[in-house]
């Protein structure tokens, strides 16, 4: 993408005009001179790109950063946090610790649990000097294409099979890219995110790469998704991280909702966004959620939802599981059956549990 190669060509040309720079882990000196790199391809990105200023974007953005950037072995980098106004899915670290996202990417990612994932991953690249070891295995006739490409403005420079076949405009090589991706798995795992986002993020954009039209540009040394996809789940698996894939991917959403009409109280279960049941007894919803929430973080198939006969009434059950009892006196008056009132009730279950799947089943 246009965007990622001028990220990386500004990175690139930056390190060019500052000189050799010392490789990752030579004290404070070091950090100095990445941070000084940084710093200058930053201001030139910014000055190139708008920056998103809405207080709602720009502050969760650097909060999750935040979180995931002090469980890295570098905590003290001063590490910033920004989005820029692009549709492309991307993000980039600079050195030094320079981190932007684009708002393509926050529309991509699905839940906090993704986007903390996605910067922990560019905190990663930061916090290992990725960006200086690239400088340091690059070719001095690159960067004065590149710095050439900058001074001039002239995007068609990026786009010479001669630039790509170097990889070094696809992003970071095998090695550093599934060092990142490895590493952002420790750091969200000593946090409250989930680490099985890093694969619920990939897992979507193999499935996007895969209903494009247009296949998706590979180079040599960069691993293909596919491949990112399946070393991360057996990390996550080789570090005994259950593979629950719903909170990352904000599926099958299950909310309580507790209120009054006309002076009465009653609770409800919804599931994303849709009404299931609604009752007077609020201890009895809070019962069945529970139940629920175990089984769909199981994945629970909409086939595994009955309504069955019970001693003193009808109940919903899933897996062989009570999920909800109800009796008669539990049906709100002017209701069917209690026998109608359950089938009902799993009807909606079902519903919203099939329209799930096949959203996931669509968009990844």
């Amino acid at each position: 993408m246009r965007f990622r190669a001028l990220l990386s060509a500004l990175v690139l040309a930056a390190v060019f005009v500052v000189g050799a720079a010392p490789l990752r882990g030579q004290a404070a000196q070091a950090d100095d001179q990445e941070i000084q790199i940084g710093r200058r391809a930053a201001a030139q990105i910014e000055a190139k790109a708008k920056v998103v200023t809405d207080p709602a974007i720009a502050d969760r953005v650097s909060r999750i950063g935040a979180i995931v950037a002090a469980q890295s072995p570098r905590p003290r980098l001063p590490y910033t946090f920004k989005v820029i106004q692009m549709d492309d899915v991307n993000a980039v670290a600079l050195p030094g610790g320079f981190v932007y996202v684009t708002t393509g990417l926050l529309k991509f990612v699905r839940s906090d649990h993704e986007l903390a994932a996605v910067l922990a991953h560019e905190v990663a690249h930061a916090a290992l000097g990725h960006g200086m070891e690239m400088q340091r295995r690059a070719n001095q006739a690159m960067f004065v294409t590149l710095l050439i490409a900058i001074v001039t403005r002239d995007p068609t420079l990026f786009q010479g099979s001669t630039l790509f076949a170097t990889g070094l405009l696809a992003g970071y090589t095998r090695d550093l890219e599934r060092e990142a991706d490895l590493s952002s798995i420790e750091y969200l795992n000593r946090t409250t995110y989930s680490p099985v986002a890093a694969l619920t993020v990939l897992e979507r954009l193999l499935r996007r790469e895969q209903l494009s039209p247009q296949p998706p540009l590979i180079f040599p040394n960069h691993p293909t998704t596919a491949e990112r996809v399946q070393y991360v789940e057996e990390a996550l698996r080789a570090r005994r991280i259950p593979l629950n894939r719903r909170a990352p991917a904000n599926y099958l959403v299950l909310t309580i909702r507790e209120g009054t009409d006309a002076g009465a109280a009653y609770a409800e279960i919804l599931v994303n966004d849709r009404l299931i049941v609604r009752l007077a007894d609020a201890p009895k919803i809070r019962e069945a959620a529970e139940v629920l929430d175990r089984l769909f973080d199981s994945d629970l198939g909409p086939y595994e939802v009955t309504a069955r006969e019970t001693l003193d009434g009808w109940g919903i059950f899933a897996r062989g599981l009570p999920v909800l009892r109800l009796a008669p006196r539990d049906v709100p008056a002017g209701s069917p059956s209690v026998r109608d009132f359950v089938v009902s009730i799993s009807v909606r279950l079902r519903a919203a549990i099939e329209d799930d799947v096949r959203r996931r089943r669509l968009d990844g």
